[in-house]
């Protein structure tokens, strides 16, 4: 292997734990998280609706009904200052999507918001499990059925946690997993059932040419676009035009995305991995 992937690359992350013919990984994270038998995952479309024609598209990692619950999960393979704010975009659409049910806010289901987070500022210093919620600080809850839970993976991945709950303990060891080494794979000493699959699973898709090679594709492309970003912004900073920094990175992005067009991605791909929006992006097609 060129690169192994883990899971703590969210696509690969995607791919080993939100299979819905292969739940078993899903339902132990599940069953330790809430600390209850989970009887019924119910799969929804992570897609979110656009509320407006220049809205890029969003698209969760996972969103299930599960025991009466609606759960929302962000795997961050880093964390910068937006990412909370996308996630909570995110979790706050799909919340006013499911509340509004006919003539009637639905006030019994729980919402859980549910990140795993890595490269958290000042994570040694916090703690492995993040509880938030809305509310004053006497415990005043401004709604009662959102909870916010987010793990602090540096420090679950480095075992820097002390717990004699055998539960969390159990829990923090499977998540400790997603950033697995390659030469990890081969040591089987007090490997369980869990540990076994996600070994395998991540296995079979490093050896998977198609996905592998998109995930090299896609990282290259980031690895690009991040390059000339910088360029741009080099170059604008100078000349001494702000203007020139912006049409630097635009042109940039331009190139890619022709690029990409050219050997046939997904528009939604480019859009992802561009500034430029779909509207942007139909027009590049059509010109090529």
């Amino acid at each position: 292997m060129d690169k192994f992937y883990n899971a703590r690359n969210d696509k690969v992350f995607k791919a080993i734990f939100l299979d819905p013919a292969d739940t078993f990984l899903l339902e132990t994270l599940l069953n330790l998280t809430f600390n209850t038998e989970v009887k019924d995952i119910k799969f929804d479309n992570p897609e979110l609706l656009k509320r407006n024609v220049i809205e890029r598209a969003k698209t969760c990692d996972f969103v299930a009904h599960i025991n009466g619950k609606l759960v929302h999960i962000e795997l961050n393979s880093e964390t910068r200052d937006w990412v909370h704010l996308r996630n909570l975009n995110f979790f706050s659409t799909l919340y006013s999507k499911e509340t509004e049910v006919g003539r009637k806010y639905d006030v019994s289901c729980e919402f859980y918001h549910i990140d795993y987070s890595y490269e958290l500022a000042n994570s040694s210093n916090l703690d492995c499990v993040l509880n938030y919620s809305l509310q004053t600080y006497n415990h005043i809850k401004y709604v009662n059925n959102i909870f916010f839970i987010e793990y602090n993976m540096d420090k679950i991945t480095k075992k820097c946690y002390n717990t004699n709950d055998e539960r969390e303990k159990q829990l923090f060891y499977y998540l400790s997993k997603f950033d697995i080494k390659e030469e990890e794979l081969e040591i089987e000493k007090d490997d369980d059932t869990f540990v076994k699959k996600l070994k395998n699973k991540m296995k079979k898709l490093n050896q998977d040419k198609e996905f592998v090679s998109f995930l090299s594709r896609e990282d290259d492309i980031k690895f690009q676009m991040n390059t000339m970003k910088y360029e741009g912004q080099l170059e604008g900073k100078l000349e001494g035009i702000s203007e020139g920094k912006t049409s630097g990175a635009k042109e940039k992005s331009i190139e890619i995305a022709k690029k990409m067009l050219a050997r046939g991605d997904d528009i939604k791909d480019i859009v992802e991995l561009t500034d430029l929006s779909e509207e942007e992006i139909k027009k590049l097609n059509e010109k090529c």
